[in-house]
C-alpha cells in the first residue's frame, strides 16, 4: 500500500503539527471537493484531520491516486493557505491537458 504522507512523519522532523495538520486538511478538503476520495477517505475527512492521518492509497480513487503520485510532492511543502490554489491549478494542468 502506498502512503503519500503521515502528519507524523513532519511533527518528527520539528515542523509545526498545527500547520502541517493544516496542510493535509486542505489537500483533503480539495480532493473530496473533486470526488477523488473514497468512501474510507470521506469518512476520515468527515471526522476531522489530526496528527495521526496517514494518507494513503485506500482514501483516494484510482483518480485521486494518479493525481497525488504525480503532484502530491510539489504541493505538500507549501504553506498551507498556498496549497489550494496550488492543487487548482495543477488539477486543471492533470485535468485539461
Amino acid at each position: 500500500m502506498k502512503i503519500f504522507d503521515k502528519a507524523q512523519w513532519h511533527i518528527d522532523a520539528g515542523e509545526d503539527a498545527n500547520q502541517v495538520i493544516n496542510r493535509i486538511k486542505a489537500v483533503f478538503k480539495f480532493l473530496n471537493e473533486k470526488n477523488m476520495l473514497t468512501d474510507e477517505g470521506k469518512e476520515i475527512f468527515e471526522l476531522g484531520i489530526d496528527s495521526s492521518i496517514s494518507l494513503n492509497e485506500r482514501m483516494v480513487t484510482k483518480e485521486g491516486y494518479i493525481f497525488l503520485d504525480k503532484y502530491y510532492d510539489k504541493v505538500i511543502g507549501l504553506q498551507f493557505r498556498k496549497i489550494t490554489l496550488e492543487l487548482k491549478k495543477l488539477y486543471n494542468n492533470f485535468k485539461y491537458a
